[in-house]
């Protein structure tokens, strides 16, 4: 438990970097599908993310989980003010693809309480402005400000919750491990600040491990629910790179709301 809470502390200083942060990694949402049963089929969907799971047997699931994010739709591109807002780069674009195979169980009689457990690989990229092309004139290209980066991502996700046919809550811990590459920036990125230029361009040096854990509630009735997810993405290392800590360019929180789906046997049979 004291490993956990050390770990969770330094959530408190990356929110205090977050509004000057230029976020080239956006952890996605976590699937925790909780299944119960050979042949059930859950799904998550959100605006920036898009999930699906499914039992091939009584104990064994797959899934399959995509993400874009596009926030340029969702901020006034006129409105200077909206350019440094806590927790959020407004500039960010890009997603990742992933898919798990994992192993499940209900732990108590009514099959109410579940854990499960998931190992997947995932691809993605994202992309961004440097801060300073705000103060840019009216007109110049965004190619001189930009930011790019892909990475590879493998996850161990455990998780443990209740599923019901009206309410459904979980708790998981997903440790992931990201490996940047491709890093590219445009000429004006970081102007007069080499030492930070060096800095993103050393992300891909070494796997960035994460600790993302996730809080999930699900309410509504049988086969639809509205959900609600609360999600930490915490580096587990503390190292710096000429002078910048690493998690200037990662996003440390993330609240995501949807709607999901669940069918299969029990869900049919808590009908009756």
């Amino acid at each position: 438990m004291k490993k956990i809470i050390r770990i969770l502390l330094p959530v408190m200083a990356v929110l205090s970097l977050a509004s000057c942060s230029r976020d080239i990694y956006v952890p996605n949402q976590v699937n925790a599908p909780l299944l119960k049963e050979k042949n059930e089929f859950k799904a998550n969907l959100s605006l920036s993310n898009w999930q699906v799971a499914y039992a091939i047997t009584d104990n064994i699931g797959v899934m399959v989980n995509g993400q874009y994010v596009n926030r340029a739709l969702f901020f006034d591109e006129d409105n200077d003010s909206d350019n440094d807002d806590l927790f959020v780069d407004k500039n960010t674009r890009g997603g990742v693809i992933e898919g798990a195979v994992g192993f499940f169980k209900p732990i108590d009689t009514k099959k109410r309480a579940v854990f499960d457990v998931y190992a997947g690989y995932g691809n993605g990229a994202f992309k961004t402005l440097d801060g300073n092309f705000n103060s840019a004139p009216s007109g110049t290209s965004t190619a001189g400000y930009t930011l790019r980066t892909q990475f590879n991502k493998f996850f161990v996700q455990p998780a443990f919750g209740l599923s019901h046919k009206v309410v459904e809550a979980s708790f998981a811990t997903r440790f992931s491990l990201v490996k940047f590459y491709g890093q590219s920036m445009g000429a004006n990125v970081f102007e007069n600040d080499e030492n930070r230029r060096l800095n993103f361009m050393s992300l891909g040096d070494k796997v960035v491990p994460f600790f993302e854990p996730a809080f999930t509630v699900k309410v509504g009735y049988r086969y639809v629910k509205w959900f609600g997810q609360l999600m930490f993405s915490v580096p587990m290392n503390d190292e710096t790179y000429s002078g910048y800590e690493v998690n200037e360019y990662f996003q440390p929180v993330s609240f995501t709301m949807g709607v999901a789906l669940n069918f299969g046997q029990w869900v049919k049979d808590a009908g009756r």
